[in-house]
């Protein structure tokens, strides 16, 4: 939907597919039975639930992947690592998006909500990994982006302090609406 988008954020189109090397991979999600319930196990899990909440089952994610797929706002991506999947991960163009209201936005920036769905694989610096590649990856997708957003809720502490430890930083905290957030954002260069 582009109704109300100023002529630039319309002209910048969706987001991009990130490009990443190894050990990253990346492959948009289907609506299909099996990225449906790899989603809804992984938003059903204590630690995503608590701030996605989102803990829907498969019927209601295959319709949710469905919307996005159709439209031009975000985009739903299963990344990997070593071949084995390790996160939900939708792109997105912030001034499409309430994120992009909170600042001044450039019409290509990007922004990146993200669950680790397998709690056993957080801790251990691959999340912070796994943001500076999909960052990377989204200067190499579009030249045109400068900037790559993240808004974590302002609780969830750790996910703030991944997103620094990476190299994004903060312009503070801001009432999304839905949530309170602390937007972080990493200059990239593609």
């Amino acid at each position: 939907m582009t109704a109300g988008l100023a002529a630039a954020v319309v002209a910048a189109g969706p987001p991009p597919a990130p490009v990443l090397v190894p050990p990253w991979s990346i492959r948009p999600l289907s609506s299909g039975d099996a990225d449906a319930g790899l989603v809804s196990r992984w938003m059903c899990e204590p630690h995503v639930e608590a701030f996605w909440h989102a803990a829907w089952p498969p019927a209601r994610w295959a319709g949710e992947l469905a919307e996005q797929l159709s439209g031009e706002h975000s985009r739903p991506y299963l990344v990997s690592h070593d071949g084995a999947p390790l996160s939900y991960v939708e792109v997105y163009r912030t001034p499409r998006d309430v994120v992009g209201r909170q600042y001044d936005a450039d019409p290509y920036d990007l922004g990146v909500h993200l669950a680790i769905g397998d709690l056993a694989q957080t801790g251990r610096g691959l999340g912070r990994a796994m943001v500076r590649a999909l960052a990377a990856g989204l200067a190499a997708a579009d030249p045109r982006c400068r900037r790559v957003f993240a808004d974590p809720d302002e609780r969830h502490v750790v996910a703030r302090r991944m997103f620094a430890r990476a190299g994004f930083r903060s312009i503070g905290i801001h009432d999304l609406g839905h949530k309170r957030a602390e937007l972080l954002f990493l200059p990239v260069y593609g």
